[in-house]
């Protein structure tokens, strides 16, 4: 998995808030999952996904992420590393 900086992280763990504005009191960690700890549904994703993509310019592949769940539990340094170098695991 490429490392992602600590600045990609904060900003993901921005726009995770954004769009599940639950979130936003508490303490979100790297190692977090989006889907079992921080509770986002395939429509949260999809707008995560396309927050994504425009704060970053890059083209976040939902599926293919989505993929590697076994593998990386879906953590939100999973994401980070995604958008940093392409590895989606």
């Amino acid at each position: 998995m490429t490392t992602a900086s600590s600045a990609t992280v904060d900003e993901i763990i921005d726009l995770l808030k954004e769009v599940k504005p639950g979130i936003a009191d508490q303490d979100v960690e790297p190692s977090h999952s989006v889907v079992e700890d921080l509770g986002l549904d395939s429509l949260d994703l999809l707008q995560l996904a396309r927050r994504i993509n425009r704060r970053f310019g890059t083209e976040f592949d939902l599926d293919a992420w989505n993929a590697g769940a076994d593998e990386h539990h879906r953590s939100v340094a999973s994401i980070a590393a995604a958008v940093a170098g392409g590895d989606h695991a």
